[in-house]
């Protein structure tokens, strides 16, 4: 199991990085972020990156799993981590936030990444389909002057 992040140009930090740090800093979410961290590790030694683990966002995906957070129950997991699940071995961590509004369109907090996520899935996914990234088993393999513009 591979996990990727990606990095914007002129920004010292990945996403994943990013999402991170800002995190951490946050007491109230110490918790939601550990379980997060807890499903990625679980995801890579155990599970493989089914569809199953995945909260499908448009053209990208969420964690925690659709099944962590139970329909008709309160949910107190607001904590919203975006990523690109490539494969069963290959996923792009990218970056999030506490989620305030069923809708990640409509949260302040979530929006930009869900949006950026979901821009780099379709880009990534037209890379792909156009032979300018290629999965080999666990690696995405690309020339070195490959970029991507959002």
């Amino acid at each position: 199991m591979y996990y990727y992040t990606v990095q914007k140009e002129d920004v010292a930090q990945s996403e994943f990085e990013d999402f991170l740090t800002r995190m951490e800093g946050c007491p109230d979410y110490a918790e939601q972020l550990g379980e997060i961290l807890q499903f990625i590790k679980e995801i890579g030694e155990k599970h493989g990156a089914r569809e199953a683990h995945f909260k499908h966002e448009r053209a990208a995906d969420a964690l925690p799993p659709p099944y962590y957070i139970q329909p008709g129950k309160p949910n107190k997991f607001g904590l919203r981590l975006y990523c690109i699940r490539l494969s069963e071995e290959v996923v792009i961590l990218l970056n999030g936030d506490l989620k305030t509004k069923n809708n990640p369109e409509e949260c302040p907090n979530c929006r930009k990444h869900f949006r950026f996520a979901n821009s780099l899935a379709r880009k990534l996914d037209e890379a792909i389909k156009n032979r300018e990234v290629i999965l080999v088993d666990r690696e995405l393999q690309f020339d070195d002057d490959f970029e991507i513009e959002l």
